[in-house]
């Protein structure tokens, strides 16, 4: 497998027989995930637009999925073995009956001339297929095992819940103003890593979708897009298509099952693998890999900057053991270069933020680590989640033992060893008060210990197989049929394993049929909860104010603010706040706000703040409570969420006049303030605090909206 000096006499010779170019990778890289965008859209949109029973209440989906899955597996073991093995109807020659030469394929089945050979008699529509097949096999299940448990839904794994409301805010922000601002402070730049929002925005923009429908259809497409695009990587690493297809569906099937919930991150996973084995080709001398390695951390640093961390000290590792062996400083050169050059194309998106963070006034920049659930306490061991990554796993453990001294699989093992490494020190971090998030690193563990385990098998196979097996020098086509038992059980056990990614999901999808989306729907066709107000709210806000981008709205409607673009004066909770937004001193001053009870000293109060610490006074605010309102009208605001006819809930909401209005009352309206408790667990405590109604009595205009309360300030 590896290609390193040392390995030229490596017996791991039968990879290299569908080796690439550089230039062929650069090919095959390009129109996989041209054809994988079109291909997992075009999925999208097709299912987005049938009638299916919601996954929660009907057992429709869960069958197609399982069906879809298995025919997907099928059709690409066939690919594969077809690959290697062509039947004689697929051979061009068929016609003529060159039955010496299918007599010859078939007497060295194991021999990498013979396989040649018979790749060259295949159709060439037949071969165009066979590689079709093989490249987008990681697409399609990507779209069969998340796409259909979705398709009755507008919204992706979690809903609009917890974590999912967040990363909701942050590309309806970059749907809304596409560039690289803070997805709630105004006039902040980016805290959190925004390329994927960036072009899920972008993707948004193009195809005339609101920021939070396309949440799922982004989340599908680009998974499908790297898992497919792994195929040209891995085969360009290893030589063997069939080897490079199974390498990637693994590595999708098990970054769905234990990350598919976090886009943004999976597709960063799901490069790691190959990813350190370029590296560890780039430390020691190959120019193409270290362009790869600058690329991957660079970018990977814009995605996801925990993983980077982790794939960075694997790289500084590897140099260091590389220098120490080879007796030479050549690999720390390379680590420098990479080093430079991946940092310079990080600070493309992390510029901005750091140089605020140098010269503006902050909060602290550590809460995004205050996270220690009890799943956190366990070291991540994915051999006794399922019986085949248990298989897989020992596999890969034995393999990376006896093949210790090939370089590419160090580099795999070095891998482990630094994310094991990394849970052990998030662990014992707590006694400093903070952890390193280390059960977010089970993705990478769970993928590297399945990837070299697919290259243990193929290694066994290709390699060792044939030279133990005395079977098989005395008859030779004794291997075609150990490959077609192997080939077999691999399949049922792919077929068992993916199959299980939707019941794994099961609470996150059936959270995003239960939660309400931007139309004010719910996926199960039940009437939905308050959001189903949210459209009349914005009707409100953005005919008093002008506009949503810019404006700014103290509220803690976190779903509100994730189907609506308006800027929010306080992030939701300390953990994915910009520490340029100075969370904790803000909740002081809202606090502040709530014992006050004039008017004037409330307006007062908010352009105070404003001239003190330069953040932008909210343009309104919207929070829960019971207006002064006439009688008659009082009456007639409320009303079923859900009457029959075309429209939705939310546009039948808009169409309904409001009530009048005829004072702020004498009670309190209700705010959240959300409190960071780390080390307790929850981490997170919600509080009310109450604004005095008489505060709004002037200056404001006020509006009831259902259980909502809009003040709109006077300006």
């Amino acid at each position: 497998m590896s290609s390193s000096p040392a390995a030229k006499v490596d017996p791991t010779v039968p990879f290299s027989k569908d080796a690439l170019t550089v230039r062929q990778t650069l090919i095959r890289l390009a129109l996989t995930g041209a054809i994988a965008f079109a291909g997992t859209t075009a999925g999208w949109y097709i299912m987005s637009h049938t009638n299916f029973p919601a996954f929660t209440n009907s057992f429709v989906l869960r069958g197609l999925t399982t069906a879809s899955i298995a025919i997907l597996v099928v059709l690409t073991g066939l690919a594969s073995y077809w690959w290697i093995y062509p039947p004689r109807w697929l051979n061009k020659n068929a016609r003529k009956g060159s039955r010496a030469d299918n007599g010859r394929a078939d007497g060295r089945a194991d021999s990498r001339a013979g396989r040649s050979a018979r790749r060259e008699t295949l159709r060439p529509w037949v071969s165009i297929v066979l590689q079709l097949v093989m490249y987008l096999a990681p697409a399609v299940l990507v779209l069969a095992a998340l796409g259909i448990p979705l398709a009755a839904t507008q919204l992706y794994l979690g809903g609009i819940s917890v974590d999912q409301a967040f990363r909701t805010q942050f590309l309806t922000r970059m749907t809304d103003s596409l560039g690289w601002a803070d997805m709630a402070y105004v006039d902040e730049p980016s805290f959190y890593p925004g390329l994927w929002f960036f072009t899920g925005g972008l993707f948004a923009r193009i195809f005339g979708l609101s920021g939070w429908v396309a949440m799922q259809p982004w989340a599908l497409i680009t998974m499908a897009m790297a898992g497919s695009m792994l195929v040209p990587v891995w085969q360009r690493i290893c030589g063997s298509l069939p080897v490079a297809s199974a390498l990637a569906l693994v590595t999708v099937a098990v970054t769905l099952t234990v990350g598919g919930d976090e886009p943004y991150a999976a597709i960063v996973a799901m490069g790691m693998a190959p990813a350190l084995v370029v590296a560890r080709r780039a430390l020691h001398g190959g120019r193409t890999a270290l362009i790869g390695s600058i690329i991957y951390l660079g970018l990977s640093a814009n995605l996801y900057t925990l993983y980077t961390a982790v794939s960075a000290l694997t790289v500084v590792t590897l140099a260091v053991a590389g220098a120490i062996t080879v007796r030479s400083i050549q690999p720390l050169i390379k680590l420098v270069i990479i080093g430079v050059g991946s940092i310079a194309l990080a600070l493309v998106g992390w510029g901005p933020y750091v140089w605020a963070l140098l010269t503006q006034p902050h909060g602290p920049t550590g809460t995004a680590q205050h996270y220690l659930p009890e799943a956190a306490t366990h070291i991540p061991t994915p051999f006794f989640e399922s019986t085949a990554i248990a298989f897989l796993s020992l596999a890969a453990l034995i393999w990376m033992v006896f093949r210790r001294k090939d370089g590419d699989v160090r580099a795999l093992t070095y891998g482990l060893i630094v994310c094991y490494a990394w849970v052990i020190l998030s662990l014992l971090m707590t006694v400093l008060g903070t952890t390193l998030l280390g059960f977010r690193v089970a993705v990478p563990i769970s993928i590297i210990l399945a990837v070299a385990g697919v290259l243990a098998i193929a290694d066994w196979r290709l390699v060792y197989a044939p030279r133990m097996s005395s079977l098989e020098r005395r008859k030779p086509g004794f291997g075609v049929l150990v490959s077609r038992v192997m080939a077999i059980v691999l399949a049922i056990c792919g077929i068992h394993y993916a199959s299980q990614i939707p019941f794994v999901h099961e609470d996150h999808i059936d959270t995003a049929y239960t939660d309400t989306d931007g139309d004010g729907k719910r996926g199960d066709q039940l009437p939905g909860n308050s959001a189903v107000y949210y459209a009349q709210v914005d009707q409100v806000l953005h005919e008093e104010l002008g506009g949503r981008s810019g404006k700014v709205l103290l509220t803690d409607e976190k779903t509100f603010m994730a189907y609506y673009p308006y800027n929010a004066y306080q992030a939701f909770t300390a953990h994915y706040a910009n520490p340029l937004g100075e969370f904790a001193r803000r909740n002081e001053v809202i606090e502040r706000w709530g014992d006050i009870t004039k008017p004037e000293e409330l307006l007062a109060a908010m352009d105070d703040a404003e001239k003190t610490n330069g953040w932008k006074a909210p343009d309104a605010l919207l929070l829960r409570g019971q207006l002064d309102l006439e009688k008659e009208m009082e009456k007639r605001k409320t009303g079923s969420a859900n009457e029959p006819g075309d429209k939705t809930p939310a546009q039948k909401r808009t169409e309904k006049p409001l009530p009048k209005v005829k004072g702020p009352g004498n009670g309190t309206f209700t705010y959240l303030v959300a409190d960071d408790l780390y080390p307790s667990q929850p981490n997170v405590r919600f509080r009310p605090i109450s604004f005095e109604a008489t505060a709004f009595a002037k200056g404001w205009n006020l509006h009831q909206v259902g259980p909502f309360v809009v003040a709109v300030r006077q300006r």
